[in-house]
């Protein structure tokens, strides 16, 4: 599997775009907004694309995706996007670029929030649940919950995970569940955020 970040070093304010290449598939990982969409419309195909939750800087992207690669869409609340998407549900498993992850629902951030989770490559797709150095997510906007963002931290701190992918900021590719856990700690001591 290729994996790689469209939106590493794009100007415009933008959620991550992750594109997995695997075999003779391309998925993207959210669909961003801005000046991502420059590099986006460079590829060559999209099969798929899978949204992480629906805030403007993960889809915003989505129509002129469609428009010109007509990829297959999946999202928690598939309502909540300017697209049509197919719903997935909480531990359902699905397999973009042949490889299988399992969704977690998890709200706190927003409602329709979900990470991915692969157990055979120990991969984790976070969305805006958390980020690197002990960071998570808003609980400032609307449907912000910080009490449903810790129990969600709380349910992906127990999957055994050697990288994550966050939908902002670089990777995590060393001690992932250690910063899983800072995560949780800081999330718990419900010190404002902003």
């Amino acid at each position: 599997m290729k994996l790689s970040n469209l939106a590493e070093g794009t100007e415009d304010f933008t959620g991550n775009v992750w594109k997995l290449e695997n075999n003779s598939e391309t998925i993207l990982i959210d669909a961003g907004e801005g000046d991502v969409w420059q590099r986006i419309q460079e590829l060559e195909k999209i099969d798929k694309v899978v949204v992480t939750h629906s805030h403007h800087d993960h889809v915003k992207n989505l129509e002129k995706i469609v428009e010109k690669f007509n990829p297959e869409i999946f999202a928690f609340e598939p309502g909540n996007l300017n697209a049509e998407a197919e719903k997935f549900s909480e531990g359902e498993k699905i397999e973009p670029a042949d490889i299988e992850f399992e969704v977690f629902h998890t709200p706190g951030h927003r409602d329709d929030s979900v990470c991915l989770y692969s157990g055979e490559e120990k991969i984790l797709f976070t969305g805006d649940l958390i980020f690197p150095d002990g960071k998570f997510g808003r609980t400032d906007l609307a449907q912000g919950d910080r009490d449903k963002l810790i129990k969600s931290i709380k349910k992906i701190s127990e999957l055994d995970i050697k990288e994550f992918y966050p939908g902002h900021g670089d990777a995590v590719t060393d001690r992932a569940n250690s910063w899983i856990r800072k995560s949780l700690e800081n999330a718990e001591k419900r010190e404002s955020k902003y």
